[in-house]
Parts: C-alpha cells; sequence; structure tokens
C-alpha cells in the first residue's frame, strides 16, 4: 500500500467535542460537498451500503472505494519503542530486628450490642 492524495484528509475539531474527517482533493461534482469519514464507535469506517443510514442523514457522506490495480497489503506491522529499564537503586543494608513482644499481651474480643 502506498501513501497517495486519496488518504490525506482535513479534521475538524467540532464544539460539541466531534472530530470530522473530510477529504482534502475529492469533493462532490455538483454541489462542491466535501465527502467525510462515518466512524463508529470502534473508530472503523462505517460503509456506505449500511442498511441504518437513510439518505436522510445529511450528516454522513461516505468515500467511495476505488478500483485498485493490485491486492491491497492487508497485513501491518506496529513498531513499539523499546523502553529502557532504570537502574536498580541500591538498597543500604539495615539489620532487621524481631518485633518485641510484651510478657503481658493482652487480647480484647470485640462485642456488637445493637439496639
Amino acid at each position: 500500500a502506498k501513501f497517495t492524495d486519496d488518504c490525506k484528509f482535513r479534521e475538524r475539531f467540532q464544539e460539541n467535542s466531534y472530530n470530522t474527517y473530510a477529504s482534502a482533493i475529492h469533493r462532490t461534482e455538483k454541489t462542491g460537498r466535501e465527502w467525510y469519514v462515518a466512524l463508529n464507535k470502534r473508530g472503523k469506517a462505517k460503509r456506505g451500503c449500511s442498511p441504518r443510514v437513510k439518505p436522510q442523514h445529511i450528516s454522513t457522506h461516505f468515500l467511495p472505494r476505488f478500483k485498485q490495480s493490485e491486492q491491497p497489503e492487508l497485513s501491518f506491522t506496529v513498531t513499539v519503542p523499546e523502553k529502557k529499564k532504570p537502574p536498580n537503586p541500591i538498597k543500604p543494608k539495615v539489620p532487621l530486628s524481631a518485633p518485641r513482644k510484651s510478657p503481658n499481651t493482652v487480647k480484647y474480643r470485640l462485642k456488637f450490642r445493637f439496639g
């Protein structure tokens, strides 16, 4: 897959905290309207032939799928930068002393009274 002009979008931050993505080069020929990508709640592009999308929904325009001469590459690789581990801090050796028990240990039994 190659990065072409079809991959360029104009991102707008709307007042209602939504982002819209319009094609940078494609527009409707007659009216000059921009073509938008509709994303679902998982961030994937919605298809234009969805039965849930009605023609009266003017807020959603779909990008056409262009025919490709070559099969697109369906796999991709993600490179994650390696995190460097911080050096282990040197802990000072402190002799641990055993906790002292008093010879007269008193045990208390809790009583709950309601009423």
